[in-house]
């Protein structure tokens, strides 16, 4: 088990946040090989915009990974009044039906042709995969790789305690705009990114997507508290 130093700065995409990152020894393998269609990435990732905390409007990105439902992170779409997600495919409004302000995820309803779902999937050290992040509102396709699984210590998006999220370290070139992109390996979504490192290029953070698993069935609006 290896610790890194507590000074390690990661930065959630507008917010520093100081903790400690912990490799586990243990390599989580990736699930028994999918027999449904593959699907392109880009069919799947969209852009999730989110307006009412700041004068202009806050980006990210997520992915659908259930019919209708958009897996992104907490910090984005917390204390928005409207939400919306972008795809290739057009513009529809989105509600919030579940977040988890410490873990930092979060799912939303949608109209389900918007995308197309990629099932949520687990990855292992080594493996070499895919994230869309939106540039000028285009996608944009970044190869990434796992570089290890890692339990963050880190304060929930509010700044508040010490909590642990469960994740990956990546080799993955991210900037403002990019928190909830998720990472797909062998056509499963693993992971969703929520930051990166001031200290060390091209190294970034996300948490496992299946944390969401027992909340892709969720269709009651649920409140998205306090800006983060």
């Amino acid at each position: 088990m290896i610790t890194l130093r507590r000074h390690t700065r990661l930065v959630a995409f507008g917010a520093f946040v100081a903790g400690c990152l912990v490799a586990s020894c243990a390599s989580t393998p990736l699930r028994a090989t999918d027999t449904r269609p593959l699907v392109p990435i880009g069919d799947a990732a969209v852009q999730v915009i989110a307006n009412g905390c700041r004068q202009v409007e806050v980006h990210g990105a997520g992915m659908m990974v259930a019919a209708g439902r958009v897996a992104t992170v907490a910090h984005v779409v917390a204390g928005a009044k409207t939400i919306q997600v972008r795809s290739p495919r057009g513009v529809t409004d989105a509600t919030v039906v579940y977040i988890d302000p410490v873990l930092d995820v979060a799912v939303l309803k949608v109209d389900p042709s918007i995308a197309t779902p990629i099932p949520i999937g687990a990855a292992a050290p080594g493996n070499r995969g895919e994230v869309v992040v939106y540039r000028d509102d285009a996608p944009v396709t970044l190869p990434a790789q796992v570089q290890r699984l890692v339990n963050i210590q880190t304060a929930d998006i509010h700044g508040n305690g010490k909590h642990i999220r469960p994740g990956y370290e990546l080799t993955l070139d991210i900037r403002a705009g990019d928190s909830g992109a998720v990472v797909v390996i062998a056509n499963q979504a693993v992971a969703l990114v929520w930051a990166t490192s001031r200290e060390a290029k091209s190294r970034a953070w996300a948490m496992r997507a299946s944390l969401l698993e027992d909340h892709l069935g969720a269709s009651t609006p649920v409140p998205t508290g306090e800006c983060a």
